[in-house]
């Protein structure tokens, strides 16, 4: 499509739909002249070091200058401006952020599904995602006490989870660091990335990771499968018969099941270097990221970066999201 057509489009979202309110749900407004914003513009320049008085003045700015992109970042004892970028300014805090992008999964996707390439996905891979922010979303939530995490759609191939508790916005450097720590079970990108060893993870995170890894690997699980991880011929047998009889629920009994088995096919890492979460820890220790906007336009794709609910998360398909782009899929 031509730019002039992009363009038009972009404008048209950001005078009609743009969801400025919404908006109240990720950052505070009571700090809204101090934060940092960013832009990318059509022609693919970047600019950062901008504020707005309000966020009228912002939804003004998306209007008239229809960036590509759009970002949020930290709040500072000051308005972010070119005469005063933020390496002069006092940081005073930055929502905790985890970002999940299949990008992560690259180097194991094809042991889940035929996926390949940065632009193609698909329902299966999909759910590395959604078990992600299953896993993540349950452990802030029990093991650090946080309540209020927001899960927003980037626009293309991943999510952001945006931890609004205040507890997380003045959190260093390293306090983010830790709870990346305690979160990581496998170390690196590649397929045979090395998975921490079961004593030195928490027991109660341990076990919740392999109670939503194992129940995700079941579901639709073939027979080859099970006997890709060592399970032999009868075991598999046996497991896939138990699921068929609970009409595909993987209930506690085939969990325990396969959990048995699969210790004695010594699999175990393999399964977790292939299913568990990959986090950019960059994104999350950056206490100065720019974030992409919610409720702004992913400039390639056309679709909105948008918050999900509870109910969506569990059935959510990008591919199915709608573009502003006229004639544009994706």
């Amino acid at each position: 499509m031509s730019q002039s057509s992009r363009e038009m489009a972009i404008r048209d979202y950001y005078a009609s739909f743009f969801d400025i309110k919404g908006l109240e749900r990720v950052i505070d407004f009571k700090t809204f002249r101090t934060r940092e914003f960013g832009f990318a513009s059509s022609d693919n320049k970047f600019f950062r070091n901008i504020s707005f008085e309000d966020p009228s003045a912002l939804h003004d700015f998306l209007v008239d200058r229809t960036p590509l992109h759009a970002y949020v970042g930290a709040v500072y004892d000051n308005p972010p401006t070119r005469q005063s970028p933020i390496h002069t300014l006092g940081w005073l805090g930055h929502e905790l952020v985890f970002d999940i992008d299949l990008n992560e999964y690259d180097a194991v996707r094809n042991y889940i599904c035929t996926c390949q390439g940065a632009d193609q996905l698909c329902n299966r891979c999909w759910q590395l995602i959604t078990l992600a922010i299953n896993i993540i979303d349950e452990t802030l939530r029990l093991d650090f006490g946080m309540e209020d995490i927001v899960w927003v759609f980037s626009g293309r191939r991943g999510i952001h989870g945006w931890v609004t508790d205040s507890c997380g916005f003045n959190l260093t450097q390293e306090q983010r660091m830790s709870i990346i720590d305690y979160l990581t079970v496998i170390h690196g990108e590649e397929e045979t990335a090395r998975v921490e060893d079961r004593k030195e993870l928490p027991e109660e995170f341990r076990k919740r990771v392999e109670y939503n890894v194992f129940r995700a690997f079941l579901t639709d699980v073939k027979r080859k499968d099970l006997l890709n991880v060592g399970l032999t011929t009868s075991r598999a047998s046996n497991i896939i018969s138990l699921i068929k009889h609970q009409d595909g629920k993987i209930d506690e009994i085939v969990f325990r099941e396969f959990n048995i088995n699969l210790a004695r096919s010594n699999k175990y890492d393999e399964i977790l270097r292939r299913w568990v979460p990959r986090i950019d820890h960059k994104v999350t220790i950056d206490t100065r990221r720019l974030l992409r906007l919610p409720f702004s336009i992913h400039g390639k794709t056309g679709r909105i970066a948008r918050i999900l609910s509870t109910q969506e998360i569990l059935n959510f398909n990008p591919e199915q999201e709608p573009s502003i782009y006229p004639n544009i899929v994706g």
